[in-house]
């Protein structure tokens, strides 16, 4: 086989899960890659031996035990064997990408391919609508790429923010930087069109926090903590001109979200220990079906919780909350101490900059799908960036810990 024939491929498989995430020949793709990991399982074994695979492994089995309870058994079992593919794929992701600069190269490679895709839907959009009707009308225009605006504004806002890490590499070659800054601007082009409320507010949060996991020093942080309020407050004044939807009615309401809410905190009270079983199917079942509780009053059919932690509550309880919970607070701390130990490794102030550049920005696109997740379900090729995230961070983590950790 030609030397070039595994990167092409990877690029080929890279490109169609990005490009349509949801179909037959990506379950394929995940499902082998999953393959991969448990031919090697014992180098995934090693990668997972650690709090972080020990609670996520708990929630998974919580949520087989939840066949057991759950409010529409065959439901929940559909939805697990949907999503085994992404999970196996998860497993696997530390073991693919075991070296720093495989994990550089995933995120990068994705950030181009989903911008790849965003374009050719500016594209469409601007054929479809004019310049004029675009600012306007973007986000009723179907068929929705990834099924819905705020999902594909989620994944441009990912994209911005690993185009500014990589500027801050100093990597790229000559005309490298216009084409950064081409991607850079096509995603705030689309986050700009899409209006979607949600995502311009998490990716003005992340963008503000991004400095303050990066720089290092107390006091460099200080100094960005009070520039990230300042500006904070300023932006939070003008969003309403660069979005006038901040100032739509229902806002009062979060666009009816209130509603479902209020309603999966009465269920969840119920039920508050184990929940009702996994996957949107038991959701949907309990919330429309359930005979001491009425169904909430809304124009249309509420597929899921609208909030990721909510979700977690409903179909898990306080035990699935708390395994996932922990897990995503245990990989979080365990980045951070990597990020420090590679950062006492630098000679000087530059190379810190750089030795926190990668954690910084996986731990930043972390929190902003998990903060997103506070106000609405990250569904989608969303989740499929959240687990993708989560195996890159454990894989960075696994190359800094050193040689004890892996099995070469």
């Amino acid at each position: 086989m030609p030397a070039w024939c595994p990167r092409a491929l990877a690029w080929t498989a890279a490109a169609v899960l990005w490009f349509d995430p949801t179909s037959g020949v990506v379950t394929a793709i995940l499902a082998g890659a999953g393959g991969f990991g448990l031919w090697n399982w014992r180098r995934t074994l090693v990668a997972w031996k650690n709090p972080v695979g020990l609670l996520w492994g708990l929630g998974v089995l919580w949520a087989l035990a939840s066949l057991g309870w759950s409010f529409h058994p065959a439901g929940s079992a559909r939805d697990l064997v949907k999503a085994a593919p992404m999970a196996l794929a998860a497993l696997a992701v530390p073991v693919i990408f075991d070296r720093p600069g495989r994990v550089w190269g995933a995120v990068t490679a994705s950030a181009v391919l989903i911008t790849a895709r965003l374009a050719l839907d500016l594209v469409r959009i601007f054929r479809l609508l004019g310049w004029s009707w675009a600012l306007v009308a973007a986000r009723y225009l179907h068929p929705y790429l990834y099924t819905h605006p705020n999902v594909s504004s989620m994944m441009a806002g990912l994209c911005a923010l690993v185009f500014a890490a990589w500027w801050l590499t100093g990597a790229p070659r000559r005309g490298g930087h216009l084409l950064l800054a081409l991607g850079l601007a096509l995603d705030l082009v689309y986050l700009g069109v899409m209006a979607s409320r949600g995502p311009q507010l998490i990716f003005v949060l992340a963008m503000l926090a991004f400095p303050l996991i990066l720089l290092p020093g107390w006091r460099l942080r200080l100094v960005a903590a009070v520039l990230a309020v300042a500006l904070g407050a300023g932006l939070w004044q003008v969003l309403p001109k660069v979005n006038p939807r901040f100032r739509d009615r229902t806002m009062v309401d979060f666009n009816q979200r209130g509603r479902i809410w209020s309603h999966v905190r009465r269920l969840a009270a119920r039920q508050p220990v184990q929940g009702y079983g996994f996957g949107k199917k038991a959701f949907v079942k309990a919330v429309y079906e359930h005979p001491e509780v009425r169904p909430p009053r809304a124009p249309f059919r509420y597929p899921h919780a609208h909030s990721y932690w909510l979700m977690l509550v409903i179909q898990g309880g306080a035990v699935g909350t708390a395994l996932w919970g922990l897990g995503w607070l245990a990989l979080v701390v365990r980045l951070g101490r990597c990020a420090a130990r590679a950062e006492r490794q630098a000679k000087n102030w530059l190379e810190r900059l750089r030795a926190r550049l990668l954690p910084a920005l996986l731990a930043t696109g972390m929190g902003f799908i998990l903060v997103y997740g506070i106000g609405d379900y990250p569904d989608n090729v969303i989740r499929h960036a959240q687990f993708f995230l989560a195996g890159l961070a454990l894989a960075w983590t696994l190359t800094v810990a050193g040689r004890s950790e892996r099995v070469t």
